[in-house]
């Protein structure tokens, strides 16, 4: 049996991720379980923490805008009788996966610099890995918005299985963004904190306790700022969450192309820098 020989210009080639991942899949595996293990190995409530997190954000803004700002729910709600603490929780869930995402994904290569420097193994493994904990995480607030939905005396309709579908555009944009941002974190440490900037700025820039209505509004006298904010994806796919949960629908196919667009786009540059990249990843960590 001869030994397999990888020399930077394979590494290099983007075509070669898809089957490297796949014989590498236990790896991928092990990292995955080891970090869902170290982020609830000591906690006593466990995996509970992923329905308190945003549940208690829920509860914050919901205190905030009944009780501090009283009447303002309802307006930011979209002045209908939709429950404005569903309502919070339909874009908080989404709005942490891509959060949480982000900030566990960019700095994995570095917290990972010991493996990457003894052993080869496609290093798009790692961020992956990463995603894991965000993945069950939104799956937990997932179901707990369901259930909140129907407590608080929502309708749940056979269209409720296009939410997972419109899930799987913003983890294509978050795999592509996380490969992208955490080769260059590994290049220029300043990326990670360019990032988390940009994640604080991006949940006031998000529809997560408002509606896109809300913004739409401002079209007759501020046009330019309009089109502005709806660069930012995650503006459209929290409304079209809500267009699936609220109004038991497919969502507006406007609201899916720019950010199915972005995410692709965002995907295939993150491939190619990741992959350009990798080889020197052992250098730079």
């Amino acid at each position: 049996m001869t030994n397999v020989v990888y020399t930077n210009a394979q590494q290099q080639r983007v075509w070669r991720v898809v089957p490297e991942v796949i014989r590498a899949r236990e790896l991928l595996f092990d990292l995955a379980k080891k970090e869902l293990r170290i982020r609830y190995r000591y906690a006593i409530m466990g995996f509970l923490w992923a329905v308190l997190e945003p549940v208690a954000m829920m509860l914050i803004l919901t205190f905030v805008f009944t009780m501090v700002f009283s009447g303002k729910a309802d307006i930011l709600g979209g002045g209908d009788a939709r429950p404005f603490a569903v309502v919070l929780l339909c874009g908080l869930v989404p709005w942490q996966f891509l959060a949480s995402g982000l900030s566990k994904g960019v700095q994995s290569l570095i917290d990972h610099e010991n493996l990457i420097k003894k052993v080869y193994f496609p290093r798009e493994i790692v961020p992956l890995a990463a995603l894991t904990t965000c993945v069950v995480n939104f799956c937990i607030g997932y179901v707990v918005l369901l259930v909140l939905h129907k407590a608080m005396g929502g309708v749940l309709g056979a269209n409720i299985v296009i939410f997972p579908l419109v899930f799987v555009i913003e983890f294509v944009l978050v795999v592509g963004l996380v490969l992208l941002f955490s080769c260059l974190n590994a290049l220029f440490r300043d990326v990670g904190y360019i990032v988390g900037v940009a994640v604080m700025f991006g949940f006031y820039a998000t529809p997560n306790f408002y509606t896109l209505d809300l913004v739409l509004r401002l079209a007759p006298n501020h046009p330019w700022l309009v089109r502005l904010y709806l660069l930012n994806p995650m503006a459209e796919l929290n409304t079209a969450y809500r267009q699936v949960l609220f109004e038991n629908r497919f969502p507006d196919v406007a609201l899916l192309i720019w950010p199915g667009v972005l995410a692709v786009v965002a995907l295939g540059v993150g491939l190619v820098v990741f992959r350009r990249r990798s080889p020197l990843l052992s250098d730079y960590l």
